[in-house]
């Protein structure tokens, strides 16, 4: 029988080791993307319905919850129609008679403690007149309050308890909320009725009703505490909760409702006649899953919304833990069977793996010995064949290129370290200070450290101290010639003193600032040399407040057709010394200066 095309070419370019370790593989890799699909896709379902399930329960518990805090203050309000002592306040009331309203705000008071004593989500509570407000808080005026939405609504109730949105402060009671305090008034939500007091008498029922004018009870709850239940019940990041009325009107809910104010949401209608349960809808092109209830107290819709993929997000890292142990156990079952099978041939990978990691360290004369002539160790005659040809490489091109670079160091140095006489120049300090010239004495003394400097040795690197002392001596010799045109401030970090740094690396930017930057200025020229560590580099800034360098300039100041020799010498000297992620950066405005960055290792 005939072995089929395939597997024929698969024996012939294949090794026994290679086919050994892909049929694990493969044995390995199917079933586990098989069962994995699988099992996320039947997970994720799970996970989805169970999820919706949860937070219908959190919703429906959040109203249960709201619903019985807003029936207590419907009880307690009805209570409060048969107390005594309102009707009685309230029937002899006398509004011009100051003492008699103290004595009676201290007596309602009292009673409002007596029906509202544990209620503490409440805000606030009042008890309105066109003459006065009583309560817990005087933030509203009872001035003109016969005139707002919420007496309407109260009259409208006849005695029930109605429930009112949130509101704008100062357009129900035409006051700017900066002129009260706290400034969360200017959103409230508010539950009114109307007190129809009345007092029985020998089995009579005597109503207040026009006999005195019934106070209208007014309960105020900050939205952001009502909805203090959803918002601590968020099952997971992207999750918003809201609370609608029955009209679309937002009671309170996260920044997602907040921003859309203006309108109710497209599925409103939806939920609205459905009262209770989750649904899924489209919201931007994109699927979201809404739990709701609705408040049989107030007929107002609760809700949690949340899509699929962020609820997902939340349980995907546990089940691709699970799947991932699982891929990991069966991986190390199949290379322990591919190790027992195919020891005969690991030496070799072993000993080609040992001298691979010494060619990477370096150690290029390397060579392993060919026992064999098998695919093994053609790869290692390969591999002996490429370590002749680095160490070549090595010998013939890597050197060749250090001694290039040596040589442009030396050749970009020798544009900055001419050679001066310094017999001549002792003579001529001599002949000043003959000639009682001091600062001219002083200039040659300074000329004579700068070229001492410079042409002491052929390096192009020296200590940080002797440069900036250096740029020192040049800046006095060049004060000399402007008499005081300018001056110069220094800020460096103590530790970069004991730094090396290439030669004469600020001096080009001093003498641009000179001469350019100061060049239509006579006084008030101002340069401030800074150097700093920072982020494992050394920072130094060069910076004046000169005319500035107009943007079309700055990008070929480093240029090399640039006609800024100075410049564009120590950017490239620093790349050479250092590499291409160091140089020079510049930054300036016009009329307002120009900041130089230098950046140099540590």
């Amino acid at each position: 029988m005939r072995t089929p095309y395939f597997l024929h070419r698969f024996q012939k370019y294949f090794s026994f080791r290679s086919k050994l370790l892909l049929t694990y593989a493969l044995i390995v890799t199917l079933p586990l993307v098989i069962l994995s699909s699988k099992y996320f896709y039947s997970s994720r379902e799970f996970v989805s319905d169970f999820a919706r399930q949860n937070l219908y329960s959190i919703v429906k518990q959040n109203n249960e919850i709201i619903d019985e805090e807003l029936s207590r203050v419907e009880e307690s309000s009805l209570a409060m129609f048969a107390d005594q002592v309102l009707y009685e306040q309230y029937l002899h009331a006398d509004p011009k008679d100051e003492y008699s309203m103290v004595t009676m705000e201290k007596k309602v008071n009292q009673v409002i403690s007596k029906y509202f004593l544990d209620l503490n989500q409440i805000y606030s509570i009042h008890l309105m007149t066109s003459y006065a407000n009583i309560g817990t808080s005087t933030f509203i005026p009872y001035q003109d309050f016969n005139k707002t939405a919420l007496y309407q609504r109260a009259w409208a109730g006849n005695g029930g308890m109605a429930w009112v949105p949130t509101f704008s402060f100062d357009r129900m009671f035409d006051r700017k909320t900066s002129q009260v305090r706290p400034p969360e008034y200017a959103h409230l939500l508010s539950g009114v009725r109307l007190l129809k007091l009345f007092q029985i008498n020998n089995s009579e029922v005597i109503e207040l009703q026009g006999k005195a004018e019934l106070p209208v009870l007014v309960v105020t709850y900050n939205p952001e505490m009502y909805g203090a239940h959803l918002s601590g019940a968020l099952p997971a990041d992207g999750a918003s909760y809201f609370i609608l009325s029955a009209e679309g009107e937002l009671i309170s809910g996260t920044d997602m409702f907040k921003e859309a104010r203006l309108g109710k949401p497209a599925w409103l209608d939806e939920i609205a006649a459905m009262k209770s349960g989750t649904i899924t809808v489209m919201q931007d092109g994109k699927p979201l899953i809404v739990c709701f209830d609705t408040s049989k107290v107030t007929g107002w819709i609760s809700g949690i919304t949340i899509s699929p993929g962020k609820l997902m997000a939340s349980f995907l890292p546990e089940i691709k833990s699970y799947t991932l142990y699982l891929a990991v156990f069966l991986l190390i079952v199949s290379l322990l069977l591919a190790y027992i099978f195919a020891s005969s041939i690991t030496k070799p990978i072993h000993q080609l793996l040992n001298a691979i990691k010494k060619t990477g360290e370096g150690e290029f004369d390397t060579r392993i010995p060919v026992e064999s002539y098998n695919e093994m160790g053609y790869l290692i005659h390969k591999y002996n064949q490429m370590n002749v040809k680095i160490n070549r490489l090595i010998e013939e091109n890597y050197i060749v290129k250090l001694r290039e670079k040596e040589t442009q160091i030396m050749s970009l140095n020798i544009q900055l370290n001419p050679h001066f006489l310094y017999n001549t120049l002792n003579i001529m300090n001599w002949t000043a200070l003959e000639n009682n010239q001091k600062e001219l004495s002083s200039m040659i003394v300074s000329l004579s450290a700068m070229l001492q400097y410079t042409s002491a040795n052929s390096q192009d690197i020296g200590d940080f101290n002797d440069d900036l002392n250096w740029l020192k001596h040049y800046i006095f010799i060049t004060d000399q010639r402007f008499e005081g045109k300018f001056a110069v401030t220094y800020d460096i970090a103590p530790e970069l003193y004991t730094y090396t740094v290439p030669k004469l690396f600020l001096q080009p930017f001093v003498e641009n600032a000179i001469v350019h930057g100061f060049a239509h200025i006579h006084r008030g020229g101002l340069i401030h040399i800074r150097g700093w560590l920072e982020d494992k580099q050394r920072c130094f800034t060069v910076e004046d407040n000169g005319i500035g360098i107009p943007e079309s300039q700055i990008a070929s100041l480093t240029e090399t057709e640039s006609s800024s020799i100075g410049i564009q010498n120590v950017d490239k000297r620093i790349k050479l010394i250092y590499g291409d992620s160091y140089g020079v950066t510049i930054h300036s405005q016009r009329q307002q200066g120009t900041v130089v960055k230098i950046h140099l290792p540590i």
